[in-house]
C-alpha cells in the first residue's frame, strides 16, 4: 500500500502519522487534553468524541519534542463520524509549522511531508484571480 495514496471526493490526499504527544484544544464550546494524536503538516485527527461539541474554530496546542514552548495552531474542527475531531489547519506560525516538519521528519522521515505534486491545487477564482 503506497503512503501517498490518492483519494478523490475533496478527501485528504496525505497520510497523518500518530504521535505519542500531549495536546490540548480549547474551543469556546468546550475544551480538551489528551495523549496522542495524528499529525501532518496542514492538521490533526484527535481520536476522543468529546460529550461537548467544539466550536468551528479552535485553537491545538501540542507538546513537541525539543521544545520549551507548545506548537500552536488555529483550526477549524469537525466531527468524524467514530473516528474523532478532524482539525485542519488555518493559521500556524511559521517556526511551528518548521518544527513539526522537523519532527514528522525526524520520526517517520521525508514521506511524512507533502510534495508538491500532492498540494490541492486551487482554482483562479477561489486564489482570487479573475480571468478578465
Amino acid at each position: 500500500m503506497p503512503i501517498r495514496a490518492s483519494r478523490s471526493g475533496g478527501r485528504r490526499r496525505w497520510p497523518r502519522f500518530f504521535l505519542d504527544l500531549d495536546w490540548f484544544v480549547e474551543s469556546p464550546g468546550g475544551s480538551s487534553m489528551g495523549r496522542g494524536l495524528e499529525l501532518t503538516v496542514r492538521g490533526a485527527r484527535l481520536p476522543i468524541a468529546c460529550r461537548s461539541r467544539f466550536a468551528e474554530d479552535v485553537v491545538l496546542h501540542v507538546s513537541l519534542p525539543a521544545r520549551e514552548r507548545l506548537f500552536r495552531a488555529r483550526c477549524t474542527a469537525s466531527l468524524s463520524e467514530g473516528r474523532g475531531w478532524v482539525l485542519s489547519f488555518v493559521e500556524v506560525a511559521p517556526d511551528d509549522l518548521q518544527l513539526l516538519g522537523h519532527t514528522l521528519i525526524g520520526e517517520f522521515g521525508v514521506l511524512a511531508l507533502p510534495g508538491s505534486s500532492g498540494k490541492p491545487r486551487r482554482s483562479p477564482a477561489a486564489a482570487g484571480v479573475s480571468r478578465a
